[in-house]
């Protein structure tokens, strides 16, 4: 018998994204990054795509850290405060002792259904124009963001 293609496992237990070309939502997500190095205008858009993926997966981070991501991701987006002052105040705010990922035994994924995912910003393996999707991508998780 035959193993089963990783393009047919089950989606992701929180963005609900499938594998694409064997590669799982964080397969692609590092993926993405390492494009970063060849694109300035994709590097540019570092913070955006750290944290579109983030909150598409906050099962892994306290409530404070996921609440704080998204009032920084809010405002960035907006325009209002530059990203270097926004990861400096993240790094102050977290700085220490103080946790940020809930210990594994605390962490449960629940799958939402978003309308774009690092899948869509993979789009199979293809760079080119991945800084438009990456813009396409937070606009669409801003929109769809908890209030809270």
């Amino acid at each position: 018998m035959s193993e089963p293609s990783r393009d047919t496992e089950e989606t992701c237990a929180e963005c609900g994204a499938r594998p694409v070309a064997g590669m799982n939502c964080k397969d692609q997500l590092a993926t993405i990054l390492g494009w970063e190095s060849a694109d300035p205008e994709l590097s540019l858009l570092h913070f955006y795509t750290i944290a579109s993926f983030n909150l598409q997966h906050p099962a892994q981070f306290t409530d404070e850290a996921i609440r704080v991501l998204r009032g920084v991701f809010v405002e960035a987006l907006d325009g209002t405060t530059p990203i270097e002052t926004l990861s400096r105040r993240m790094g102050a705010k977290f700085e220490g002792e103080k946790p940020v990922l809930r210990p594994a035994g605390d962490r449960h994924p629940v799958q939402r259904a978003w309308d774009v995912t690092a899948a869509d910003v993979f789009a199979g393996g293809r760079p080119d124009g991945a800084a438009y999707r990456v813009r396409r991508w937070a606009t669409s998780v801003r929109a769809q963001m908890d209030p809270h």
